[in-house]
């Protein structure tokens, strides 16, 4: 998964990756400890993957305290955010970036997303059309269109998009989990597990994909709870994440009923 949609990682196991983000960075800050740029990959580092929350705000602030401009600041402070459940924060921090880069491709697609989970769909759907746009074949703009029209309901428009993402990701074990969630809302069992079996094959041929997301997602438009916390479970032990963002979404309100919601928060340090 993408940390900004409901898409897949599926690249560099998390421990390697933010090992070699720590480390730089503190060379970085050694030599200058007024560089935003090394604050900024510290943030993200406790925010992604150590999930120390405190310390991802105080590193993301002190990053724009220096270099007001610094938009990833904002974008990763936005972030954590919806990781707090803040998310009209989230919203009033990407509109500050926006007005600081207005042309920005990854702001743009960024804050379609945070109106995702503000609810507001029609302007998540805006944003969408504006990068399609710039490029007709943009994958994550049109996952984007996918989910602001499915999940007010109409998941039977989301499905030529999201096989439209399946397409453009060239490989047939990738960028499944949307289209197998919108199977699943229509009803379409089969094609719903069709997609977690193409998934389950991509994690046998490449275990340091990191899939467990995914699943998460398609078992829970089947309304398999058990496996949808196990699968949360997996994610949490992989430092996936953080899985809290992903459960911000909007179309988990429902799981938040369940009583191992709690629990898998406070495995990730949010309770």
């Amino acid at each position: 998964m993408a940390y900004s949609h409901l898409g897949s990682l599926g690249q560099m196991i998390p421990q390697k990756a933010f090992e070699i983000v720590h480390r730089y960075a503190d060379k970085a800050l050694q030599l200058d400890d007024s560089l935003a740029e090394g604050y900024i990959a510290k943030g993200n580092a406790y925010l992604f993957y150590d999930w120390k929350w405190k310390e991802a705000y105080n590193a993301l602030t002190k990053a724009i305290e220096l270099n007001p401009g610094a938009t990833a600041a904002y974008q990763s402070l936005a972030f954590y955010y919806i990781v707090m459940g803040q998310k009209e924060k989230a919203l009033e921090t990407m509109e500050q970036a926006i007005k600081l880069d207005p042309l920005s491709v990854t702001l743009n697609y960024f804050l379609g997303n945070v109106y995702l989970f503000n609810e507001r769909y029609g302007d998540a759907i805006r944003q969408a059309d504006k990068l399609l746009e710039m490029d007709p074949n943009m994958r994550s703009a049109i996952e984007l269109k996918g989910w602001a029209i499915g999940i007010p309901g109409n998941w039977n428009d989301a499905v030529p998009l999201f096989k439209d993402v399946h397409r453009l990701t060239g490989h047939p074990l990738k960028g499944l989990l949307p289209l197998g969630y919108a199977h699943a809302m229509l009803g379409e069992r089969d094609k719903a597990i069709d997609c977690i079996n193409k998934l389950e094959q991509r994690a046998r041929e490449n275990p340091d994909d990191v899939i467990d997301s995914d699943l998460v997602g398609i078992w829970f438009a089947l309304e398999d709870y058990d496996k949808v916390f196990y699968y949360i479970e997996r994610s949490i032990e992989k430092r996936m994440g953080p899985i809290g963002f992903f459960l911000e979404y909007p179309v988990f309100k429902k799981l938040k009923l369940d009583p191992r919601f709690k629990e898998v928060r406070k495995k990730a340090g949010l309770e």
